[in-house]
């Protein structure tokens, strides 16, 4: 009655919570990677999160005309929220920041002609922007007759990149015989967060671009057609794993009684769970719900415990040995989940907190509920065919050394071959048309080595800027053609005032000529935030910048230019994915070794419990079984990756289960030889589908299940013996 009335307040909590807050659920997969670190590492995660919302349309024509007919049909039909980042609009709202500064914003072109003195070609090039009638100029002509500040956009390499000009708020340029017109799209900001409205805009974007010769590249593409074909996997499976399973309770128990009442616990223990990591985390991340799925076949296994032993039984209540399994399976696996919280990362922290609390709450409600739904429904009858399978199979021998056998074996195989990647990048597998495009893409603005990354610091906004433009006066000397840098669209406040009396006396020379109204006095300096807080095409440049460093980004076809430069104690060359693969590394290296003291911590229990070689027969399938996934990825060459140790965790939930069955109950008995076996074809038909899916993350995770699972399945029968013979005599007397 206790459990009852625990059972109930817990689960109108867990609704309670969940109808106040409902289940915001997070999707960044950004919240995989490691947060903190320096001024430089911050600005790094910005721009990959920047990166994350530019879609790129690249439209291939045989004139220039003709694509920019394209490019200019598609800016007229975009989806909702989505924003053209080098249009008129966007540009005029850049020119209105510029305005007061207008007279200190030089090109490189025109600071040349001034320090050189070519006083006579700028005023023939002002007389001509006076006088034509269609000026190429921000500002009407008598504002800026001599167009310093358009030419310093237009000839800025952020605008400009790698040839590309802007021609009707398109970027325009040809290579190799071939006119090409270059979009830059951002979409909303709450695309990043919402799988549903990033499917939704990515669908209107590649219905709009689907004629030939456009392409479509960037990370949100990436993002959409993996979710997108997931998706669709993922739910031919889940319809194929159901079906299976329903198709074995209906050939064990010949009703769907059992299923009715398994899919009420886990609907159940799914909400309190996701009660409780609402209450705690404020929101679920949507790898946490992936791989909380986890509990669901856990909790299978023991309902099927449960309807097994109840075969031909008349009583509705736990048997002792019933629930002496059960306990010890939830421990092992609680064990297993709970150590996530040592790694102290939060997305770790939120699967554990789901895991543990829905196995938790599976278990309560079996031992609450099941008594009484089953009251009115006994006997539970199996199949004449389970029960002779069961039968079979209960007649199976293994020594309790080959286990320990099979698992030397694997780790001598994983030692000598196994390889490992830690690289984010060897978690995604992209489509080859996808790679295509990402690769003419890069070779147009010419990124196609990858990007190095310069980090410059500096005490104040000033010193960081000058910074950059001695880096970027040497890398122009070693020969980098382009690169990128705040310091490349502003100025430090040094080289503003210079050029602005440059330009005082260029204007007041050709007064008369020339007629502009120009402020005597120096109005300031444009600092980097007035101008990259504007809604610009160049807001994204805040990711550059960071109080007390700023980055510049060179292609990675210019690395041994850039190894020429000389070594400044605030220069540094930062490399993020290092960083990274250093810090999954780390994770895995912690998950492998907690997983190693997870068990055991398990072993030292079933010694307490059943003594030292009892623990040792009951542990040698489930050892065998998470060395199997080693050593099969070694020999099959498939590198190791996080996702392959956390599989290692479910399969020590789920291989313990088998062995500790196996053991507390009697070693002839056909109805726990039966259990244990639907339990591992329920779960294989759960989780071992995931190695059919094309996302490498599941395909990763169902690989290691397949391989576990069934290693610790086949050699469960050596878990039996005296561990059992020790456990009849003790519970007996109790029965």
């Amino acid at each position: 009655m206790l459990l009852r009335g625990l059972a109930c307040v817990l689960l109108l909590a867990a609704v309670v919570v969940l109808v106040l807050r409902g289940v915001p659920v997070h999707t960044s997969l950004y919240d995989l990677l490691p947060s903190g670190g320096g001024a430089a590492t911050q600005s790094l995660d910005r721009m990959a999160r920047a990166s994350s919302r530019q879609v790129n349309v690249l439209i291939k024509g045989d004139s220039e005309q003709n694509a920019l007919a394209q490019a200019q049909r598609i800016l007229e039909k975009l989806p909702s929220g989505v924003t053209p980042l080098t249009n008129q609009n966007m540009l005029a709202k850049v020119a209105e920041s510029l305005h007061p500064y207008r007279f200190q914003l030089l090109s490189s072109r025109h600071r040349a002609a001034l320090s050189a003195g070519d006083d006579e070609a700028l005023r023939e090039e002002a007389l001509t922007n006076l006088y034509s009638f269609v000026p190429l100029s921000l500002y009407p002509a008598d504002v800026d007759p001599y167009g310093f500040v358009t030419a310093f956009l237009m000839e800025n390499p952020l605008v400009r990149q790698n040839g590309l000009e802007p021609r009707d708020g398109v970027l325009m340029g040809m290579r190799d015989g071939v006119h090409y017109a270059y979009l830059p799209l951002m979409l909303p900001e709450s695309a990043a967060d919402s799988l549903d409205e990033l499917q939704a805009i990515m669908s209107q974007l590649h219905e709009l671009c689907s004629c030939e010769g456009i392409l479509l590249a960037g990370t949100p593409v990436h993002t959409w057609r993996a979710s997108t074909s997931s998706q669709s996997a993922m739910t031919v499976l889940s319809i194929v794993s159901s079906v299976m399973v329903v198709c074995l309770f209906l050939w064990v128990f010949s009703s769907l009684r059992g299923v009715l009442f398994m899919v009420l616990t886990l609907t159940a223990s799914g909400i309190m769970a996701l009660g409780v990591s609402v209450l705690v985390f404020g929101e679920v991340h949507i790898l946490a719900l992936v791989f909380g799925c986890s509990l669901v076949g856990i909790s299978t296994d023991y309902v099927v415990h449960y309807l097994v032993d109840h075969h031909n039984s008349d009583d509705a209540g736990l048997s002792p040995p019933l629930k002496k399994s059960l306990l010890f399976g939830l421990l092992t696996s609680v064990l297993g989940y709970a150590s996530f919280y040592a790694a102290g990362v939060e997305l770790l922290g939120q699967i554990a907190t789901l895991s543990v609390s829905g196995l938790g709450s599976a278990m309560l409600l079996i031992f609450a509920f099941y008594p009484l739904l089953f009251r009115r429904h006994l006997p539970v009858r199996l199949s004449k065919e389970a029960v002779a399978l069961g039968n079979r199979i209960s007649t199976w021998r293994m020594h309790p050394m080959l286990p320990w056998g099979v698992a030397a074996l694997m780790l001598l195989v994983a030692v000598l071959r196994l390889p490992v990647s830690d690289d984010l990048r060897s978690f995604y597998r992209p489509e080859a048309d996808l790679l295509a495009a990402e690769k003419e893409m890069a070779t147009l603005n010419g990124m196609e080595q990858g990007m190095l990354t310069l980090v410059v610091r500096g005490a104040h906004a000033e010193e960081i800027l000058q910074r950059q433009e001695l880096l970027g006066t040497l890398l122009q000397q070693a020969g980098v053609e382009h690169f990128t840098s705040v310091a490349s669209l502003i100025p430090s406040a040094a080289r503003q005032k210079a050029d602005f009396e440059a330009v005082r006396q260029l204007v007041g020379k050709y007064q008369d000529e020339v007629p502009v109204e120009m402020p005597q006095t120096w109005p300031g300096a444009l600092l980097p935030g007035a101008l990259l807080e504007a809604d610009s095409p160049f807001a994204s440049l805040c990711s550059l910048w960071e109080p007390g460093a700023g980055l510049v980004l060179v292609p990675g076809e210019f690395r041994s230019a850039v190894e020429t430069l000389p070594d400044f104690p605030w220069l540094e060359k930062a490399d993020r994915f290092a960083d990274l693969q250093g810090q999954i590394q780390s994770w895995r290296e912690q998950l492998m070794l907690l997983l190693v003291l997870v068990g055991v911590v398990v072993l030292l229990l079933l010694s307490l419990h059943f003594g030292p070689r009892h623990a040792l027969c009951m542990c040698g399938p489930v050892l065998a079984g998470i060395l199997t996934v080693f050593g099969g990825l070694a020999m099959l060459g498939i590198p190791l990756t996080l996702f392959h140790v956390l599989a290692c965790y479910l399969v020590l939930g789920l291989g313990c289960d088998y062995a500790i069955f196996r053991a507390v109950n009697d070693r002839a008995n056909p109805l726990t030889a039966m259990a244990v076996f639907l339990s591992f074809l329920t779960s294989w038909a759960m989780f071992g589908v995931l190695a059919f899916t094309r996302f490498s993350v599941t395909q990763d995770m169902g690989v290691a299940i397949c391989l576990g699972l069934t290693v610790a399945y086949v050699l469960s029968p050596a878990a039996r013996g005296a561990a059992a013979q020790r456990c009849t005599a003790s519970c007996e007397p109790m029965k």
